[in-house]
């Protein structure tokens, strides 16, 4: 299961807690992509912000590093299911024919 992941800073980190907060993020980054869990991390230029692609198996693992999320505090993050377009794209076209079907006809 796929996820696009985007998190953006909400309220300031305490300047004392910058630094460790930092690392701790780094680290958990980098224990995700080495676990081969985060497909593409990347920050937003010029905001406090930042996303990624996570693969995991179930929404209890996307749950369990989530809960890892060093700047959870901090944060509003938004997690959105992804799925491959041209198949997306597949079931509009057959709900919008299936819907045409059952309309009234004139």
């Amino acid at each position: 299961m796929r996820f696009l992941v985007i998190s953006k800073g909400t309220s300031p980190i305490p300047i004392e807690m910058v630094s460790g907060a930092m690392d701790a993020t780094l680290a958990w980054n980098n224990r995700y992509i080495m676990a081969k869990k985060f497909e593409q991390v990347w920050g937003f230029a010029g905001i406090p912000a930042g996303g990624g692609v996570i693969n995991v198996e179930s929404a209890d693992e996307l749950d369990q590093i989530m809960s890892e999320f060093p700047l959870a505090p901090f944060s509003h993050t938004e997690i959105y299911p992804l799925v491959d377009a041209k198949n997306a794209f597949e079931r509009a076209k057959k709900a919008a024919a299936q819907e045409m079907a059952m309309a009234p006809k004139r």
